[in-house]
C-alpha cells in the first residue's frame, strides 16, 4: 500500500513547500525575534509576535514571490500583525465596555474620564515604519558590523562583554561599532528613511 503523500501531488508540493519554508525561517527567525522584542519591548510578547508572524506567514507562504528577500516579506507580516494586535488591544474600545458597565442610580450612564498617555496612533505607525526599515537597513550591513551593533544597541550589552563573546579586544569593538554606525548612518540617508526626533 502507497503512503498518502506519494498518491496526493498537492501533499507533496506541501511537504516540499513546508521544507523550503523552514529551511527560510530558520535563516529568519533571529533577526525576526529581535524586530519583535523592539516592536513590543517583552520577551513574552515578542515570543507570541514570532510564533503569530510564522504562522500568518506559513499561511500564505503562496503569497511570496521567490527571489525577493524573504526576511523583508516576513517583517511586512509582522508589521501587520503586531498593528492588529495593537488595535485589539485598543484601550478606547475597553474605556467603552467599562463605561456601559457604570450606571448611577438614576440611570444615565456615567462616563470614566481614562486618559491615553500613550502614543496617538500616528506615532506607534510611525515608531513601527521606523523600526522595519531601520532593522533593513541594519541588514545590509556586513555581518561583522551588524552583530556588534545588535549586542550593543539592541541587546544592550557593554562594550566589554561583546569583546569577551567575540573573543577580542575592546578597542576593536569598539572601532566596529564606530564603523558599523557610521555605514547604517549611510544607508539610512541614501534611502531617505526619516529618522525620528
Amino acid at each position: 500500500m502507497k503512503d498518502a503523500t506519494t498518491q496526493d501531488p498537492a501533499l507533496l508540493r506541501n511537504a516540499s513547500d513546508f521544507n523550503r519554508f523552514e529551511e527560510m525561517m530558520g535563516v529568519a527567525k533571529r533577526r525576526a525575534y529581535h524586530m519583535a522584542l523592539q516592536l513590543t519591548r517583552n520577551v513574552p510578547d515578542a515570543e507570541d509576535l514570532l510564533q503569530e508572524t510564522t504562522l500568518k506567514a506559513w499561511k500564505g507562504f503562496d503569497s511570496y514571490m521567490p527571489g525577493r528577500p524573504f526576511l523583508n516579506w516576513l517583517l511586512r507580516i509582522m508589521q501587520r500583525a503586531y498593528l492588529d494586535t495593537k488595535r485589539r488591544d485598543n484601550p478606547i474600545r475597553k474605556a467603552d465596555s467599562l463605561n456601559s458597565m457604570i450606571s448611577p442610580v438614576d440611570g444615565e450612564v456615567q462616563e470614566l474620564p481614562i486618559p491615553d498617555l500613550g502614543p496617538s496612533p500616528e506615532e506607534e505607525l510611525f515608531h513601527l515604519e521606523w523600526t522595519t526599515q531601520l532593522q533593513l537597513a541594519l541588514n545590509q550591513l556586513p555581518e561583522v558590523y551588524q552583530s556588534v551593533i545588535r549586542m550593543c544597541d539592541l541587546d544592550e550589552l557593554s562594550y566589554s562583554e561583546i569583546a569577551k563573546r567575540q573573543s577580542t579586544t575592546v578597542g576593536t569593538i569598539r572601532s566596529r561599532i564606530h564603523r558599523g554606525r557610521k555605514m547604517l548612518r549611510e544607508i539610512i540617508q541614501k534611502k531617505g528613511i526619516k529618522v525620528p526626533i
